[in-house]
């Protein structure tokens, strides 16, 4: 079913008459972002849990797969995407599977095998600069005033809440280069896959452009196992319930219901207010573990927590706001 959703000439300008259900409620926006990230922190703990039972290759696949059956009722899908009209569009899935989605996932999963977690969660602070760069490549987005001063607060927020990592990074360690490559892999593959998606939302739904590119990239990390895999078909049946929990729970929530939402999101919100957004995973993360750990909240972390707060309210609420009653100004809603 293809969905019909106008794109601007100009994405730096987001159409009046966009579908999506959070066009022109920018209050809504934000707290499903906010939901989105809170789901994506989950899929760091998730992998660890896995990878002490299974190769990454496998990580990888089994909760990609079950996310792409799970989506599939929803996505209807037909054969539009093959039609000649639709070349484009098709070109496009095809690199968000390949140059998004595979190296987001398995890079990550790769990545934290192989270098310290403070390495991991500092470069894992380039996703939202990337995305950015990415929107501005593609999507001919542009970085305001109130952007710049967005990102300066929230960097701040971060190195707030990240000053032990930043302190015990070696991120320039030869023991750890390739464990740090892998995770900038992931960066850049989750940057590409936050920005470029929205080229192929102009005419498929989010189901739709979720379960294609996942196909994509589940056929190649099938692949890829028949070319490297250990035979651990076997151990699927040794697994503990906490590996088969994980498993799905990242399908379920990291993969599935929050892209979902952030494709949804990005129909009416532009790539770069969404981006900044992801500054709120190690927020996340330390709140998950007060709650599931009972490790201290201290002063920085409530500090930076609120700091990025307010960047991510400043870019998604008040700067949308401010648009919206310009064009009221000039009749043009």
């Amino acid at each position: 079913m293809e969905v019909a959703a106008p794109q601007p000439s100009d994405s730096n300008t987001v159409s009046a008459f966009s579908n999506s259900p959070f066009a022109r409620k920018p209050m809504l926006a934000f707290a499903v972002l906010l939901a989105v990230n809170a789901m994506w922190a989950f899929q760091f703990s998730g992998a660890r849990i896995a990878t002490s039972e299974l190769s990454a290759v496998l990580v990888t696949l089994l909760p990609l797969a079950i996310a792409t059956l799970l989506v599939m009722p929803f996505a209807r899908l037909n054969l539009d995407l093959f039609r000649p009209a639709n070349r484009t569009i098709l070109l496009d899935v095809f690199l968000l599977g390949t140059v998004g989605v595979l190296p987001a996932q398995l890079g990550l999963v790769l990545g934290v095998q192989r270098t310290l977690a403070s390495n991991a969660s500092v470069l894992s602070l380039t996703v939202p600069v990337l995305t950015a760069i990415s929107a501005s490549l593609f999507l001919h987005e542009h970085m305001t005033k109130l952007r710049w001063i967005s990102f300066a607060i929230a960097i701040l927020g971060v190195c707030l809440i990240s000053i032990k990592d930043i302190q015990h990074a070696q991120l320039f360690s030869i023991e750890y280069v390739t464990g740090n490559l892998f995770v900038l892999a992931s960066c850049a593959g989750s940057a590409f896959n936050n920005s470029f998606s929205r080229r192929a939302l102009s005419r498929f739904s989010p189901a739709q452009v979720l379960v294609w590119s996942f196909i994509v990239t589940d056929l190649e990390l099938v692949l890829i196992y028949a070319i490297t895999g250990r035979g651990d078909w076997s151990q699927l049946a040794q697994l503990g319930p906490s590996v088969w929990w994980s498993l799905i729970l990242v399908a379920i929530f990291s993969l599935g219901l929050s892209m979902i939402l952030y494709f949804s999101v990005i129909q009416a919100v532009e790539v770069m207010r969404a981006a900044l957004s992801v500054y709120m995973l190690p927020v996340f993360g330390v709140l998950f573990s007060a709650a599931l750990l009972g490790e201290k909240l201290t002063p920085n972390l409530i500090a930076g927590g609120v700091l990025i707060f307010i960047s991510c309210f400043l870019v998604t609420v008040y700067e949308e706001k401010q648009r919206l009653r310009g064009l009221k100004v000039s009749g043009d809603v």
